[in-house]
C-alpha cells in the first residue's frame, strides 16, 4: 500500500510540477538585494582625449552585485553582465544591463554587473585593437576576483558565465576565445604608449582561470576567427540582427562604413566556426533587425523593452541551465543508481522524504543540505533537460 502511495504521489508532483516555476529559468524571487561598488581591480586608465596613452591614471575597478533577498543557497552560478558603449561611453548603470542583473536575481543567480575601462579613438585601429583588449583583462580581472571570493559572496565558482551586449559581447567574446599568443600586435605599443601585458596581468594579480563556463553574446563579433581552435571549449549563444549596421552579422568594419578601424567578425560566421571546431552553440539571427533589437539605444530604453528581449532572456536561461553542474552529467540524480536518471528516482526520492530517512548527500539535488520537496523539483528538472 505504501509502495501504490509513494507512486501516485510521485506521478502527481511530477505533473504538477511541469507547470511550476524552475529556479534559473524563471523568476522565482521577488526581492533582491544590490551592493553598489564592489571593487574587483585597479587598472591604468585614459583620459578622456584617447590620442596617445602614455598619460593613464590607475582607476578602481568596480562592480555591482546583485543576489536574491532571502537565498539559502551557498554556491550560487553567475552571471556577469558587460555593457555596451562601442568603448568610448557606457557604464553599469545603463537600462538593459539593470533590467538584466535584476531579472538574473530573481531567477536565482547571483548577477554582477562590471564597469570596464573605456579609451577608443574612432579613426585608429590601433586604438580599436588596445581598447577591446583593456576591456577583455577587466573582465577576466572580474572572473578571477569572484573565484577568488567565491565563499564571500557564495558563489559557484566553476559556474561564472558571461553576458554581454554589442561592446560587452565584444568583451565576452574575446575574452572566450583569445589566448596569451592571439594578442594583436597593437597591445604590444608603440612610441611612449606603454606595452598593455598579458590577459591576465592586470586588474588583480588572482591566480584563476580568467575563462567563463558558458557565453551569452547580444550582437558581438571578434578581431579574428583563428582565435577560435581546438583549445577552446567555451559553449556560446549568440543573438544578432541580420541588417545589424554597427556590429555586422558576418565580416565588415564597426558602423559599416569606419574603415578607420578594424575588420570584425559577426555572429554569423563566429557560429560556423564554432561548429567548425565542435563547440556547443545557438545562433538566433532575427531576419531584418538592426542594432540593440531588443528596445535599446546605446542600453538605454527606446520604446523598450519590447518583445524580443523576453525572447532573448527565455532562450538564454535555457541556454545556461544546461551548463549548471547539475544538469550537466547523466549521473546527478541517479537516487537509486540504475545508471539512469528518470521517473524511478523521483519515486525513490519521494519515497525517502515520506519516510523520513535522514540526510543523503545523494538525494540532495540543489545542495542545500536538506532533503525535501525543492530536491524533488529540481530532480524533475534534470530529468526534463536530459
Amino acid at each position: 500500500m505504501n509502495f501504490i502511495k509513494t507512486i501516485l504521489i510521485s506521478f502527481y508532483l511530477f505533473s504538477m510540477l511541469l507547470s511550476q516555476d524552475i529556479r534559473y529559468i524563471d523568476e522565482v524571487f521577488d526581492n533582491i538585494n544590490i551592493t553598489e561598488d564592489v571593487v574587483y581591480g585597479n587598472a591604468p586608465d585614459l583620459p578622456f582625449w584617447f590620442w596617445f596613452e602614455w598619460n593613464t591614471e590607475d582607476i578602481d575597478l568596480t562592480m555591482d552585485i546583485y543576489e536574491p533577498a532571502g537565498d539559502t543557497i551557498s554556491n550560487r552560478p553567475v552571471i556577469i553582465f558587460a555593457h555596451t558603449g562601442a568603448f568610448f561611453s557606457g557604464h553599469n548603470e545603463l537600462d538593459d544591463v539593470v533590467s538584466l542583473a535584476t531579472s538574473a536575481a530573481k531567477r536565482g543567480y547571483t548577477a554582477v554587473n562590471i564597469n570596464y575601462r573605456l579609451g577608443l579613438n574612432v579613426l585608429s585601429t590601433y586604438s580599436g585593437e588596445r581598447a577591446v583588449y583593456r576591456a577583455t583583462q577587466d573582465g577576466s580581472a572580474a572572473i578571477r576576483f569572484l573565484r577568488e571570493y567565491s565563499d564571500i559572496y557564495n558563489l559557484d565558482p566553476n559556474s561564472i558565465f558571461m553576458w554581454g551586449t554589442s561592446a560587452g559581447a565584444f568583451v565576452g567574446l574575446h575574452l572566450s576565445y583569445l589566448d596569451e599568443e592571439d594578442r594583436p600586435e597593437a597591445t604590444y605599443g608603440s612610441g611612449d604608449d606603454p606595452d598593455l601585458g598579458c590577459y591576465v596581468c592586470e586588474g588583480n594579480n588572482y591566480d584563476h582561470s580568467p575563462k567563463p563556463n558558458a557565453l551569452v553574446s547580444c550582437w558581438g563579433a571578434i578581431g579574428s576567427l583563428d582565435w577560435i581552435d581546438e583549445n577552446d571549449s567555451i559553449p556560446a549563444i549568440m543573438f544578432h540582427g541580420s541588417l545589424d549596421p554597427i556590429v555586422p552579422i558576418n565580416s565588415g568594419f564597426p558602423f559599416t562604413i569606419d574603415i578607420a578601424l578594424p575588420i570584425v567578425y559577426g555572429s554569423n560566421l563566429i557560429h560556423e566556426r564554432l561548429e567548425e571546431m565542435g563547440i556547443h552553440n545557438e545562433l538566433h539571427a532575427e531576419d531584418g533587425l538592426l542594432h540593440e533589437y531588443w528596445g535599446t539605444v546605446n542600453g538605454n530604453w527606446f520604446g523598450g523593452p519590447n518583445e524580443y528581449f523576453d525572447q532573448i532572456q527565455n532562450e538564454a536561461y535555457a541556454f545556461l541551465y544546461n551548463y549548471l553542474p547539475n544538469n550537466n552529467t547523466n549521473t546527478t540524480g541517479d537516487i537509486n543508481l540504475d545508471g539512469i536518471v528518470n521517473v524511478l528516482d523521483v519515486i525513490t526520492l519521494v519515497s525517502s522524504i515520506l519516510n523520513s530517512e535522514g540526510f543523503n548527500a545523494i538525494n540532495d539535488i540543489n545542495n542545500d543540505d536538506s532533503i525535501d520537496i525543492l530536491d524533488v523539483i529540481q530532480l524533475v528538472n534534470l530529468i526534463l533537460n536530459f
